[in-house]
Formats: C-alpha cells, structure tokens, sequence
C-alpha cells in the first residue's frame, strides 16, 4: 500500500536522530515522493529539513523546562507539548492535517511521544522511530509516554534488536507490533580534502595520528571517558591527537574542559562544537573510539566504517556489539578503560597496508545502511 506520512519530531538539531529522519526525508525526495513534517520546535537542521519535505513547528521557542535542561543534563524531560498554549495556529495545523489525510502519524524518538498524545483526536494510526536504549528512555520519556507507546502505537520501529528487547521485555511493547528498522546514513559522493583543513585549523602536524570521537558531549556518550582514555594513550604515544566533535554550553561540556586544562600541556586533545557536517572530521582521523556507556545504533559508528578506518568500542554498550561481531579485535570490555587504552594503541600501531582487507570489509557492511537498503527495508513492510 502507499502511506501517505507525516514524520514527528521532537526538535531539529543536529544529533544522530535528527539526521537520520533528515536522510530519511532526503531518500524519500529523491524518489519523487513529497514528504510532511511536524517538529515540536525548531533548530539548525530546519532549513534542511524544509528542502525536502512540508515543515510545521508546533512551538516557537524554548520554555523555561528546556533552559534548565541544557543547562543540567541529567534532569529528566517534562512532557513538554502537554503544557503548550492554546495558540491559533495550532488549530490551523491540525486543520492542515486534516485536510492532508495521512494514513500514518509516525514519530521519531521517543521524545515525541509526548507531541503525539496531542494528535490522538485526528484518529489515525500511530508508529513510532525508536533510538533510545534504557538511560535515554527513562530521560526523555516519561511514564505515561511509555504506557501510550505500548497501548496506542500500531508499530514500533526500533533501530536495533536491543531497543526491540527492552521495549518488549521492560516496557510491554508486544512484539508482534514490533519491528527492526537499522538507520540510514548518507553515502558522500566524493572524498574530499577538508580532512587536511581540519589538521591546519586545530594546530596537528600532518604526520599526527588522529583518534576521533563525536557526538552530543554528556554522560550517556561517555566524552569523560573519552578524554582519560586520551591522556592514558598520549602518555605511551606522544605524538597523537584526540578530536572531540560535539561539546556545548552545558555543565557537563565545562566540567571536561576545565579538567583537559589540568594535563593537556601539548594541547593533543582538541574538543570541537558539535557541527552540521561532520565529514571533514572523519577525513581527517586516522581511527574512531566510541565510547559510549549506552548508544542504540550511532550514526557515527557507520559514518566511522564507511571512512574505512579502524573503530573501537565497549561490548554491551549498544548496536557496536552487533555491527563489529565479525571484528572481535575491536570490542574491548564494557567500560574497561584499559583495555580501550590498548586496543587504540595496538590500531595506531598497525601498518596501515595490514588494515586494507579488514577496513575494506567495514565500508562495504556500512553500505547496507545505505539510503537504497534503508528504503528497501522499509516498503518491504508494506510501507511505501
């Protein structure tokens, strides 16, 4: 059948959830398809997301919870659509919905969930996109979003077979309204030489190894990690570079640099805001450590693999178990900051000619997130 959708988003920044509905959305243009978006706010990603598909914004801006938010990051989300004002405009957009008569309102994350409930008068069918393992589910979704998840939601997407597991097993999420969906990323046409220009920018000599880790810094991704990790590697090989991509203003973002400021004499660790595009930074390493404590099915580990450099993760930490069980030489511990210390350098210390076969290997696995299997996965469940 031909279902005609309309995506939820909670917000348009730039961090791995955003960026898969973007490819998502981009993949569906590209076939000819016009594509229908409702955010529940805006953010950097929103003229991109305009290009390619219909964009309405539930709320304007910010409310005093969200300012609080970035600015504590373990504080747990509010339902935040709950406490939107009754504008015009709304009525407007649920009048446009209406009108548009969508066979599927389909969220992405669980963080929209809460924007959903507001939708339950349209009457039509629900799925949900989920990304979130455990940590990120008690954070961003509250009870009652989980308990609308598993009673109201026709589908559920999850990214990996973990997400499905906890969704089923701790949420009652029944399985058989429950299906795997892995992300979609976007394939670069071209190699360019911005890798080059990120090396001069951040001050690391040409001949430097370069270990890249990226994403929204906080807890969940492990960037505290990351960086002890750093100073365990500079102190056997002193000529490496750490680049962090993705600190912000929060207290979790300064607590790091402050601590970096104590040992990083050499200035080898180089922690850069997040940006929207992201490619330059992986031009430039030379490998990829996720140190995620919980990541579902990072982008940037796929993003990493299509590179064709070495990655290196924690078992258990989420979808790196699954996509490397063919690398054992990759997957250190859960959190066992040693032995990360040793695989990063045994990579580093490798001729790069004896990693050809193997990072050959990884790029073509990354090509089955490709947009071309992403959308083949899914009208394969009937969903066009």
């Amino acid at each position: 059948m031909t279902s005609k959708i309309l995506f939820v988003g909670h917000d348009a920044n730039g961090a791995g959830a955003q960026m898969v509905l973007l490819n998502w959305l981009k993949a569906e243009a590209g076939r000819g398809k016009k594509n229908y978006l409702l955010l529940e706010k805006g953010g950097e990603l929103l003229p991109e997301y305009e290009r390619y598909a219909k964009v309405w914004v539930w709320r304007k801006g910010p409310n005093k919870i969200e300012k609080i938010v970035k600015k504590i990051p373990f504080l747990k989300r509010e339902d935040r659509a709950d406490r939107e004002p009754n504008r015009p405009e709304i009525a407007s957009m649920l009048k446009d919905f209406r009108s548009e008569k969508f066979s599927l309102i389909l969220g992405n994350t669980v963080a929209s969930l809460s924007l959903l409930q507001q939708l339950q008068g349209m009457k039509i069918p629900f799925g949900a996109y989920v990304h979130e393992l455990n940590f990120s589910l008690t954070m961003y979704a509250s009870e009652k979003d989980m308990h609308f998840l598993a009673q109201k939601v026709s589908m559920v997407f999850g990214v990996s077979e973990q997400v499905n597991h906890l969704l089923i097993d701790k949420f009652n999420v029944p399985a058989e309204r429950t299906l795997l969906l892995p992300p979609i990323i976007e394939i670069p046409k071209n190699r360019s030489d911005r890798g080059v220009q990120v090396r001069e920018q951040l001050g690391i000599p040409a001949d430097a190894r370069v270990v890249l880790g990226c994403g929204l810094a906080e807890w969940r991704k492990g960037t505290d990690i990351f960086i002890r990790v750093a100073r365990q590697v500079i102190r056997k090989m002193p000529k490496v570079h750490f680049i962090w991509l993705g600190v912000g203003d929060n207290v979790f973002s300064a607590e790091l640099k402050a601590e970096k400021e104590h040992w990083d004499e050499g200035n080898q660790v180089h922690l850069v805001p997040q940006k929207l595009d992201s490619k330059p930074y992986f031009e430039a390493m030379d490998m990829f450590f996720l140190s995620s404590r919980e990541d579902p099915f990072p982008l940037v580990m796929l993003e990493a693999a299509f590179n064709g450099k070495p990655l290196v993760g924690f078992k258990g930490s989420g979808g790196i178990s699954d996509f490397l069980q063919d690398f054992p030489d990759m997957l250190v511990g859960y959190l066992e900051e040693e032995e990360a210390r040793d695989c990063i350098l045994k990579w580093l210390e490798t001729d790069l000619d004896a990693q050809t076969e193997m990072t050959l290997e990884l790029k073509n696995r990354s090509l089955e997130y490709s947009a071309e299997r992403f959308l083949e996965r899914w009208h394969n469940m009937g969903l066009k």
